[in-house]
């Protein structure tokens, strides 16, 4: 059974099944779909991993219409809620600080590429008053391929940022769809979602050759620049010819 036959049945059991918003409950299951495609399943491997649609129907028809004794569901809800409280007030901290880790590496990123244009540029040339702005002087040549190898630093660093943005966010979406389940008065609506984000197969290939281009350009531009400041210096430490630490 593959992703269009199973999503027909789902969507027939459930109207059979007299189970309202059936048109939420099927794009949530096409979303699972599109994910564990994109994580290199096949169609029909999905659809035997998940329930019989008859059975996700039955679940919904059992839940939204039988239920369960008024004390017993008010008792089991007042449980959950309160698990899924405790639970929320020791996630959200962690998630804070993984969004600011995303953050932190975001204007690590920034400043290398602002830096590494810097030097591109020569700037360190530029004298306020009597003095160099604060990156150290150096000759031309030496300062060109310090700033590639601080530009190509930062792009790998722009791509690092950008994939841990993605594995943040999924955490999040798979907590609140969690919660969502949990709290939610029709049950288990939503699928759960995988652990790995839904990246579209260009977005995937451009990142891996930004961050494989800017890695060989950083190793090639790193060896020039020492390679440079040796020759220009003559001296293996260019750093005390040039009184950088003066």
């Amino acid at each position: 059974m593959n992703k269009n036959d199973y999503l027909f049945e789902l969507e027939k059991a459930l109207r059979e099944a007299g189970v309202r918003d059936c048109e939420d409950i099927i794009e949530e299951y096409a979303e699972h779909f599109k994910m564990k495609t994109a994580d290199g399943y096949g169609e029909e491997e999905i659809a035997a991993r998940l329930a019989p649609p008859e059975e996700i129907a039955g679940q919904f028809r059992e839940f939204g219409h039988q239920g369960v004794s008024k004390t017993g569901g008010m008792a089991v809800r007042i449980f959950t809620t309160i698990g899924v409280v405790f639970s929320d007030v020791i996630a959200a901290p962690i998630l804070i600080v993984l969004y600011l880790w995303v953050i932190t590496f975001g204007v690590f990123a920034l400043v290398c590429a602002i830096t590494g244009v810097t030097l591109a540029a020569g700037l360190t040339q530029l004298s306020v008053g009597s003095s160099y702005i604060n990156i150290p002087p150096m000759p031309y040549i030496c300062s060109l391929f310090i700033g590639i190898t601080i530009f190509a630093l930062a792009v790998i660093s722009a791509v690092g940022t950008e994939n841990c943005r993605l594995y943040v966010t999924q955490l999040l979406k798979k907590f609140v769809r969690w919660n969502k389940n949990l709290l939610g008065k029709k049950g288990p609506v939503s699928p759960p979602l995988p652990l790995h984000p839904w990246i579209t197969a260009r977005k995937r290939r451009v990142l891996r050759m930004m961050a494989l281009i800017s890695l060989v350009t950083f190793i090639i531009a790193l060896i020039a620049s020492i390679g440079s400041m040796i020759i220009e210096a003559r001296s293996i430490e260019p750093w005390h010819v040039w009184g950088w630490f003066a």
